[in-house]
């Protein structure tokens, strides 16, 4: 690899991380980690700026996973507020190859990557060493993307997943799905499990279960569950179903034999609840097809650098290849 450093970067609804990366001996290595909230800046490209102030690096290239749909080399963060220019990023940068992705994207592609460690596993399977492989889960949003090994590596398969409808199962789900589409229209899985939607559906578990509502935020919510609180502990428990209510369709429909890694801010946030038998069973239990996930395992990434590892990744398989 040419003299230089790859900048790498990963933007949601709460923070922006950056890191300098450089591939030795096939793995990919990070330096100069940067981590601020997204709300500290007006624009991404400011938070550019912040972090090149303090690196200066010499660069072969860039690539940043951002979460948001890319449209035209154009990212709109809903959650942030940013509008991403890649043309004009790239021309600030001043490198002649960038790759700008949605976030989950570049996730996905570091799955091959992540160290064990950084890695836990939720329920055993049996791998096929050439199966696809499935990522999501929820953070501020909720992303999904897949990846398809191929001859010549890796092919990661993004998309809008987490906007898929939420799917009610019990009769405490069916009448908090009713009165989030009496306020909101249209209940997806991002509302349900992820950040974006916690106002709103704490609110509708509190009425929904007989009980005053009270403000909490996110982590009171969690401690609260651990200490036996029936709301917070039912509303922690809707969250893992869902997420395994979703990645179990991934699987499904992307035949995901080679594993399903959840991700995600809430996911390891929540993960004792991803562990209990109610919420494997949402991945498990597939009717007359439940013999297709029973080999599957089910993992946690727990790492805040796979994304960056994953940007990395994307920019030399473009490099490689001409292509993602």
């Amino acid at each position: 690899m040419a003299e230089g450093a790859i900048l790498v970067g990963d933007a949601g609804g709460t923070n922006v991380r950056f890191a300098l990366a450089r591939e030795s001996g096939g793995r990919i290595s990070l330096s100069d980690m940067w981590k601020r909230p997204g709300a500290d800046y007006r624009t991404f490209d400011d938070a550019v700026g912040a972090y090149l102030s303090e690196t200066k690096p010499k660069l072969l290239g860039a690539s940043f996973g951002l979460a948001g749909a890319v449209q035209h080399n154009r990212v709109e963060l809903l959650h942030r507020g940013w509008t991403v220019d890649g043309d004009a990023l790239q021309a600030r940068l001043g490198v002649s190859s960038m790759v700008m992705v949605n976030d989950f994207f570049a996730m996905a592609r570091s799955a091959p990557d992540i160290p064990s460690a950084d890695i836990r596993e939720l329920s055993p399977g049996k791998p096929d060493p050439d199966g696809s492989l499935a990522v999501g889960g929820p953070g501020t949003g909720f992303g999904v993307a897949i990846l398809r090994r191929f001859s010549g590596g890796w092919i990661v398969v993004g998309g809008e997943g987490g906007h898929q409808a939420f799917a009610p199962q019990t009769e405490t789900e069916w009448k908090l799905a009713e009165r989030l589409r009496a306020k909101l229209g249209y209940v997806s899985n991002e509302i349900v499990a992820s950040g974006s939607g916690f106002d709103d559906t704490l609110e509708a578990m509190f009425a929904v279960m007989g009980a005053a509502p009270r403000k909490l935020s996110q982590a009171e919510v969690i401690e609260q569950a651990k200490a036996g609180d029936a709301v917070c502990l039912e509303f922690c428990r809707l969250r893992a179903r869902t997420i395994m209510t979703a990645m179990g369709n991934m699987a499904l429909a992307s035949g995901a034999s080679g594993g399903v890694y959840i991700a995600g801010g809430v996911s390891v946030h929540i993960e004792p609840w991803l562990r209990e038998k109610a919420a494997i069973d949402r991945f498990r239990q597939r009717g007359p097809r439940t013999g297709l996930v029973a080999s599957i395992p089910l993992k946690l990434i727990v790492s805040e650098e796979a994304p960056l590892i994953g940007s990395a990744r994307l920019w030399l398989d473009e490099q490689k290849r001409g292509w993602l």
